[in-house]
């Protein structure tokens, strides 16, 4: 990007006086003015201001720590411009000081210094997304169980019966959180819920324009009317001009009539009384001047009438027949509010006892210290805080919710002190409740900068693009400028909304904008994919270029990103078609962990663990890398035993793989309901050498990466108190659903990227694929059985208990309608950020079964002024992309196969627009030769010396890298038993624990102790009482179960802190508790021949007091244990011990005095040496 500032940048560098907000386009260096207004208030020669003076707040950690580097960098710059400027020296100091940082994490902060003016613990804690969902569920389930017990409330049992689906009213959880969700966008939750109560009552109705679902339904039939009639007219006015079509130009000018008259309704009846439209018979002569004019007119009138239909549905039935489904309709929004609100209460409960706050806590709390608890006001809080800053610096402003912006108006009402930058035109994150409404209001009410006087809010519009080439901006501006209106995608998209070139680029000698449609035969994604890797290969056969500084180099295949609206269903077809042609993928991280293969034969080995008799995951997990079931084997297994499941058939094998399976499932199984989750997921991973032979395929350390994201996710879920194997399985499906599971980040140099469009958002690519463009909008959501929005409350399903049928409510079909529209602007601000990704070469492609007739449907109505029409009544992102096509002189295939021989455009720079048939799948199938030459004895020779090496160093490579504490504890024994045996110590074969028939074995008394022992407050346990208190106390905070807390003696625990050690435990100030440690050991302690070699060593130390002159290790032994057996005992934790006071001492570089094991059952210690 070019140093010296366009006038533009030099605007929003300059200007103050008042909130400013900066529309930055794609590309045109918003973070480069915003670091350059930074600066010139630090070098202000009269005021120079100090950088903890401002507040900087991002929407990522990553872009906060991006920004504080690039800040960095231009201090450094300064700083050797300068020298003796001891003012920029003391800024870089003040750099780490500087509040660069979320929302979130900015609230926490404050937060936390005001305290106890919001009813907060000052060292409360942000619970994480996986966290909160397993607390909501938790006080779900509570909060419903109260309720299914007290079932009399008739609103109560209105909301089941009529929104709650199934026999398990399992739809009922979702509603409930949804409808918090919603509630918790808004500035007053409560307030909102009792609009959407309010909105309920139908008691004083008449008609149904009287409500806001009934009002909003006619502006918006208003609206589409007044675009039909002018479409409709422009058609009649030529059929009326061409003067051979008198009954066709007739039949139109009837029609326009009726559709004005349905326009001038005011009320619901009188639009119900006129909504049958009669468009009569259109017949044209077989002798016209100009038979495409008919077919214009055809395609015209027949999407008015599909589309007016559509229209017209939400008012099929008279106001009497809505006004009563509205009614009943009222009871199940109370029952529903009410249980949302009992949920809210149970859910704060339970982060109040776990000290604990999740995103929203941090808004609304920050609300209520900036505005007050009823949003009044400004208040002493929001001007203390809004005085520390000279200004409030927001990055994407356009991804902010009604909230947040409140808590930045809060901060800055005084001194109006707030530049706000972003580019509403990619806001693509409506999923995350992010609300584009906020950026174009204040858009379309800021003046100009140059014009803004005193503290009026102004803007400035960046929209030179220092990113991609002329001809590549050029064709994104012809597709917005077509497609893009307030209807549509928020705005209008004119001069000053249009991307220009911020420096002038090196031409490519070819086309840099290319659309090809595919017509599909059979599979879209898989033809489309195969299109896609051939033309790749021919860009990268050294013929084609990118832009390199101020050359031209060959394309390489890491230059090329292939962007997808939903990769998670896609992306495989383009990497196995990448493949067969010889190129790599790299995905760039965040699909879904469950759907990566490593993860999906763990995730199905748990699910069989949980019951064997699933088939499918049975059958993927023998099938795996780690099981090695054959195809074949399974089919002669299933052959011999055809009744039952595959387990049953499994369970009559003789398979020596399939016994050694059987086994190990038995072993796992008995795990399963006695070990927590961690433990059963290490005994897999140590019998399976999963993470091993993941590690040994492509791309192995990601795949180990996601086996640990796995396995921290189950560690995660244990942390809240839960360890059932099957809730695991149903918190991982609930947490597919919503988006949270997903792999790590995933780069390899050389490879062609395949990434969704949201991922790719900030990124730049010399070649970018855009793809996938046919695949039809998700309209999913609209779907749903109770839909939510900000302004229009609830839309609840209408039930007819007489009929047994469920239709939308007119509450629901209006809400739909919003969502709808809103939707569809949102696909078209993504297709935005997916066209300016690219650098270079933009290259997109559309494949379909039915190419032709999509073409034609844009194609023939383009004449018909129905451009907004076209826009709004889209199924895909392509056709937006085809209307602007369809536009330039180069369609010409297009138009062939469009019906439309003529265009209305000339194509400067131009497109290559083709119509391409995809290449056939399976071309790459290898064929063994018959004749193969004979290899030579010298070449023979050579490998049978190259597989008779033998590694000096056996003995390291059949060690594990990695050991534990516990491990070491047996290794005197060990070693001269193998000494004996000759066996290896480290392939010992795993034995099954031994448990106690119907009830706790030792293992769950030891760890209902060792977390009792790591919870408990020790001050509170002077005697059995304060010790029962406790248990209690950790039981309602969910740190231990209540099942855990019936294991443990609490006299054995009085006991143990009655002792002298215990007394001085309760109240020393240098505590540790369950001390985790990693350092590196020597194999020597392991094994003799591992002299030399470094082991990972893994301890965890039960308990340890640092005084100043040592340190004492305490570890808690649970075993039964008698005085005759105590010497044994106290030699097999020797090892162990030893190695804590060891590792202790040397991470402490403290002496350890005394390592003392307590035995409860003797209420014993004993000092090991």
């Amino acid at each position: 990007m070019a140093e010296t500032l366009t006038p533009q940048q030099q605007a929003a560098v300059d200007n103050r006086g008042g909130r400013l907000l900066v529309s930055a386009a794609a590309g045109s260096g918003k973070t480069k003015v915003l670091v350059d207004r930074l600066m010139k208030y630090l070098l202000d020669p009269d005021e120079p201001a100090d950088l903890d003076e401002f507040l900087i707040i991002t929407y990522t950690k990553a872009a906060a720590a991006e920004l504080r580097g690039k800040i960095a960098s231009k201090l450094s710059e300064r700083m050797a411009e300068q020298p003796e400027n001891r003012h920029l020296q003391r800024q870089m100091q003040r750099l780490y000081l500087t509040k660069i940082s979320t929302v979130h994490a900015f609230c926490g902060d404050v937060l936390r210094e005001y305290a106890y003016l919001v009813d907060l613990p000052s060292d409360f804690r942000v619970a994480d997304e996986n966290e909160c969902a397993q607390l909501r569920d938790n006080a779900m389930a509570r909060i419903l169980d109260a309720a299914y017990k007290e079932s009399e409330d008739p609103d109560f049992r209105a909301f089941v019966d009529s929104q709650g689906l199934g026999r398990d009213d399992r739809l009922v959880p979702q509603i409930l959180l949804k409808v918090y969700d919603s509630a918790r966008c808004h500035l007053e939750p409560q307030r909102w819920l009792d609009r959407c109560i309010e909105n309920a009552n139908t008691d004083a109705l008449t008609d149904v324009s009287q409500t806001i679902w009934g009002n909003y339904l006619i502006v918006e039939l208003k609206r589409y009317l007044a675009l039909q009639i002018r479409s409709l007219t422009c058609c009649a006015d030529a059929a009326e001009r061409a003067g051979d079509m008198p009954k066709p130009t007739a039949l139109l000018r009837d029609t326009i009539t009726q559709l004005e008259n349905l326009s001038a309704c005011t009320t619901w009846d009188e639009i119900y009384a006129k909504s049958s439209i009669d468009y009569g018979t259109l017949t044209f002569s077989k002798k016209l001047a100009d038979p495409d004019l008919a077919e214009t007119i055809k395609a015209v009138r027949n999407a008015c009438k599909k589309g007016l239909e559509k229209h017209l549905r939400a008012f099929s039935d008279p106001s009497d027949t809505v006004i009563a489904d509205l009614s009943r309709s009222g009871a199940a929004v109370r029952g529903m509010v009410k249980l949302v609100r009992d949920f809210e209460r149970e859910y704060d409960r339970i982060k109040k006892q776990r000290r604990v706050v999740d995103f929203s806590d941090l808004e609304h709390r920050m609300l209520d210290l900036l505005i007050g608890k009823s949003r009044s006001g400004a208040t002493a809080a929001a001007a203390e805080i809004g005085r520390r800053f000279r200004e409030i610096m927001v990055d994407e402003y356009q991804d902010s919710n009604a909230v947040q912006d409140a808590i930045f108006m809060a901060l800055t009402q005084k001194r109006q002190n707030c530049f706000m930058v972003g580019d509403v035109k990619q806001s693509i994150y409506q999923f995350r409740l992010a609300d584009p409404g906020i950026f174009l209001k204040k858009y379309e009410t800021y003046a100009n900068a140059e014009e803004a006087t005193g503290n009026e809010g102004r803007k400035v519009m960046l929209s030179a693009n220092f990113r991609s080439g002329g001809a590549v901006l050029q064709g994104v501006n012809d597709v917005f400028e077509v497609c893009m209106s307030p209807a549509v995608g928020g705005l209008y998209y004119g001069e000053d909304e249009a991307l220009h070139e911020g420096v002038p680029h090196k031409p490519l000698g070819e086309p840099e904008v290319e659309l090809w449609t595919i017509p599909v035969r059979e599979s879209t994604y898989d033809e489309e994919a195969d299109f896609v890797a051939k033309r790749i290969e021919q860009l990268c056969d050294g013929t084609h270029f990118v832009r390199d500084k101020d050359q031209l180099r060959p394309i390489k295949p890491d230059d090329i990103a292939i962007l997808l609206r939903s990769p998670g269903s896609m992306s495989r077809h383009f990497k196995r078609a990448l493949a067969s042609r010889g190129f790599r993928c790299s995905t760039g991280g965040g699909d879904d962990l469950l759907q990566s293969q490593e993860v999906s034969v763990l995730h199905a080995l748990l699910q069989v663990i949980s019951n064997p008799r699933q088939d499918i995951p049975l059958i993927a997990a023998l099938a795996s890398p780690v099981f090695c079931v054959s195809a074949d084997e399974l089919a002669v297994i299933r052959a011999a035993n055809k009744r039952g499941s595959i387990y049953d058939s499994l369970l009559q094998s003789e398979l020596p793989k399939i016994r050694t399976f059987l086994e190990h499932l038995a072993v796992w199984r008995r795990e399963a309901r006695l070990r927590p989750l961690a433990q059963l997921l290490e005994s897999i991973f140590r019998l399976t050498h999963m993470d091993s032979i993941y590690a040994a395929m492509e791309n192995g350390a990601l795949r180990q990466r996601n086996l640990q994201l796995f396995y921290e996710l189950a560690v995660g879920f244990e942390s809240t108190g839960r360890r059932d194997l099957e809730q695991f399985l149903e918190h991982l499906t609930a947490m597919q659903d919503k988006g949270l599971i997903v792999t790590g980040e995933q780069s390899s140099p050389g490879a062609v990227t395949i990434m969704s469009i949201h991922k790719s958002k900030g990124l730049e690519f010399p070649v970018v694929f855009v793809c996938g463009l046919s695949r039809k909008f998700n309209r999913e959501s609209l779907t749903a059985q109770v839909l939510c929005d900000q302004e229009l409350g609830l839309g609840l399903t209408a039930v007819d208990e007489k009929n047994r049928v469920r239709y939308p409510s007119v509450a629901k079909r209006a809400i739909a309608a919003k969502m709808s529209a809103d939707s569809i602007s949102e696909e078209l601000r993504v297709l935005y950020v997916a066209l300016t990704r690219a650098r270079d070469r933009l290259i997109m492609t559309y494949a379909s079964q039915k190419l032709e007739k999509d073409i034609a449907e844009i194609a023939l109505r383009m004449d018909a002024d129905v451009t907004e029409l076209l826009t709004r009544d889209v199924s895909c992102c392509g056709e937006w992309v085809l209307l602007a096509a369809l536009r330039r002189t180069e369609a010409g295939e297009l138009f062939a196969i469009g019906g439309r021989p003529k265009q209305t455009q000339l194509g400067q720079p131009p497109w290559l627009i083709r119509v391409m048939d995809a290449p056939e799948a399976g071309k790459s199938e290898v064929k063994e030769e018959a004749n193969a030459e004979a290899i030579p004895d010298a070449i023979v020779q050579e490998l049978d010396k190259r597989l008779a090496f033998r590694y000096a160093y056996t003995a390291a490579t059949a060690a594990p890298s990695k050991q534990t504490a516990t491990q070491r504890k047996g290794r005197i024994k060990d070693a001269e038993a193998s000494e004996n045996t000759g066996s290896n110590t480290w392939h010992s074969s795993w034995r099954s624990p031994s448990f106690v028939s119907g009830g706790a074995n030792a293992a769950d008394i030891g760890n209902a102790t060792h977390a009792i022992m790591q919870y408990i407050r020790y001050a509170c346990c002077t005697d059995e009482a304060g010790i029962d208190k406790e248990l209690a106390r950790l039981v309602s905070e969910s740190f231990i179960t209540q099942e855990q807390a019936q294991l443990v003696d609490c006299g054995q625990i009085a006991a143990f802190f009655a002792t002298e050690i215990g007394t001085k435990l309760r109240d020393h100030p240098n505590v540790l508790r369950e001390f985790k440690f990693s350092i590196l050991d020597d194999g020597e302690n392991y094994a003799p021949e591992l002299a030399g070699e470094k082991i990972l060593l893994q301890g965890v130390v039960d308990c340890a007091m640092v005084d100043e002159d040592g340190i004492t290790i305490i570890d808690f032994k649970t075993d039964f244990v008698t005085e005759e057996t105590l010497p044994q005992k106290l030699e097999q934790y020797r090892a162990q011990v030893l190695a804590y006071a060891d590792a202790m001492q040397r991470i402490y570089k403290h002496p350890v005095k005394r390592s003392l094991l307590y035995f409860f059952r003797l209420n014993r210690f004993v000092n090991v040496t």
